[in-house]
This record gives C-alpha cells, sequence and structure tokens, in this order.
C-alpha cells in the first residue's frame, strides 16, 4: 500500500492563478523560492515556472533573481504614514545607533523615518556637523542646541522628503563623513541594498563612497528583500543595526561577511 501511495502522481496546478498563489504563499514561509524545486513541486515545465515568476515579478509581487527569486520590499507608503509604522522597532535601532558618535564627528544623515527617530534620540551635548538629504531631518535637527546642520539641497523626491539630482551628489564630493547612517528600502545577504528609484540610489551609492563607515539601519521586514536598483554590496558596510524581531536564523545569511551585526 504504501509504494502505491509513494508512486501517485503529484497534482499539477493547471490555472496560473492556482500556481501564483502557491508560489507566493511558498515565498512567504521560505523567503525564497528555487525554480526546479517549484517545477517539481507543482508538476509543470521549467518554462512555466520562468513565466510565472516573470508574470509576478511584473506584477511587483516579487524580485527574480538567478534561479528562483524572493520577496520584493513593500511597496512604500508615503513619507507620514511611514512614521506610525513599526515605531518601537525604530526606536531600539536610534538607541543602537547612538553608540556609535562622539563630539567632534561628521554625520552623513540619509533620508527616512527610521533615521528620523534617530535624530530625535540624538543627545543634547552631543557636539557634531550634520549633513542630509532629508528635509524633515534638516527641521528636526534644527531646534538641536549642539548640532551643525547643513542640508544637502536638490530635487525633492516627495515620497521620501530626499533631496536628489546631481547638486546633492556634487556636494557630497566636498567633505568626508565620519559615519554615513543609510536608511534602508531593502537589504539581501547576495543582493545588497536596493532601492525603488534610481535618482534615490544614485545619491546612496555617493553617500557610501564619501563616508569611512557605513550603518544600514533596518528594521526585520527590510531583511531578504531587494528591488530594483542598488546601493551597494552587503559587505560595504560597517555595521547592520537591526531590531529584536530578526532572530538568529534570519541573521544567519548575513554574519561572517565583515559586518558587525547589533
Amino acid at each position: 500500500m504504501s509504494k502505491e501511495i509513494n508512486d501517485a502522481p503529484k497534482p499539477v496546478f493547471q490555472l496560473p492563478e492556482e500556481r501564483w498563489e502557491y508560489i507566493l504563499a511558498k515565498l512567504h514561509q521560505n523567503q525564497k523560492v528555487i525554480s526546479t524545486e517549484l517545477s517539481a513541486e507543482l508538476g509543470v515545465s521549467d518554462d512555466t515556472i520562468r513565466r510565472d515568476l516573470h508574470r509576478l515579478a511584473e506584477d511587483g509581487l516579487i524580485k527574480k533573481v538567478h534561479g528562483g527569486a524572493i520577496p520584493r520590499s513593500a511597496h512604500p507608503l508615503e513619507y507620514r504614514d511611514r512614521l506610525q509604522y513599526a515605531v518601537a522597532e525604530k526606536q531600539v535601532l536610534a538607541k543602537k545607533a547612538q553608540k556609535l558618535f562622539q563630539n567632534g564627528q561628521i554625520l552623513l544623515i540619509d533620508g527616512g523615518t527610521t533615521n528620523m527617530e534617530l535624530v530625535r534620540q540624538m543627545p543634547d551635548m552631543l557636539e557634531v556637523t550634520v549633513f542630509t538629504n532629508s528635509l524633515p531631518i534638516a527641521l528636526e535637527l534644527s531646534a538641536h542646541p549642539q548640532a551643525e546642520v547643513i542640508f544637502l539641497g536638490g530635487k525633492i523626491f516627495k515620497s521620501s522628503q530626499v533631496a536628489v539630482g546631481p547638486e546633492v551628489i556634487k556636494s557630497l564630493e566636498s567633505f568626508r563623513a565620519d559615519w554615513c547612517l543609510l536608511g534602508v528600502c531593502s537589504i539581501h545577504p547576495e543582493l545588497g541594498l536596493s532601492v525603488p528609484d534610481r535618482e534615490e540610489a544614485l545619491v546612496k551609492q555617493k553617500m557610501v563612497e564619501t563616508a569611512l563607515h557605513t550603518v544600514a539601519l533596518a528594521t526585520h521586514d527590510k531583511l531578504n528583500t531587494a528591488d530594483h536598483y542598488r546601493v551597494c554590496a552587503y559587505n560595504q558596510l560597517d555595521y547592520l543595526l537591526t531590531d529584536d524581531r530578526a532572530d538568529d536564523d534570519l541573521l544567519m545569511p548575513y554574519r561572517g561577511k565583515g559586518v558587525e551585526i547589533c
């Protein structure tokens, strides 16, 4: 009897919608899918799986990679909406970052709501110079008693409230920062850091180049995701700061690559 059960044919998912639902469910569970495994599990050809993954990628539901797919980062909300999301996790990251700073340093602070929490927690007695392309962060720091604030102006990318474009990139060539604090849309141990907008990616690339040390602040939901435009390789970071919901299994692929994880 057991032989008959083991030899029974695997179910074939004829309808594309059935396969897509299966693929997305497995991706949610495992954080990746392998094309050859999907072909065997669904009882369809490799070409069919390639077409399925292409369709899901076109719809913005997955990120295709060699041999399979990984999750795409969540579609970004407007800046004001993101301020209310994962507040406790962002507070944890911001507190960790404070330990890196010393009086007299130059900080290059990228946009993002996690970095906003970082500057809100910055001690009043910390004497630093801050360069930022974020309008909200520049305004927040304008009330700091000891920080000198320099806004890197350019075209405003409205959904993120940051300045982008050649003016920002040119300004980044005029100084050397001790720390670059990167806001993270997506981070992956093999694919690196990525964002959905090309102009943002170009500015972030220059920020990494400008700084002596680079820190990525990423809540756990940003891990193992990717987007369209690459910022830098993962091992170009000096620190990865994440929250307590990133367990050992989730962080395992990020270890042993020369990046300190806190």
